[in-house]
């Protein structure tokens, strides 16, 4: 099972690219900056976590 500093480590593009949309939006777009940082860092949160778990086998797996 990998760890979920292994599993942000795996996950290092999604990192960039949500810091780059969040930029643009912010400085380009001149949007609110506490709910685009809120909604950028939520995002790749939930998709590490996803990826987290997508190693584990499901209990219906399990079969012969």
């Amino acid at each position: 099972m990998k760890t979920i500093f292994e599993c942000f480590k795996q996950n290092r593009q999604v990192w960039a690219w949500a810091a780059i949309v969040c930029m643009f939006l912010i400085f380009i777009g001149h949007a609110p900056v506490l709910p685009i940082f809120t909604g950028g860092l939520l995002a790749v949160v939930i998709t590490s976590l996803r990826a987290l778990g997508s190693n584990q086998k499901k209990p219906w797996q399990t079969g012969s």
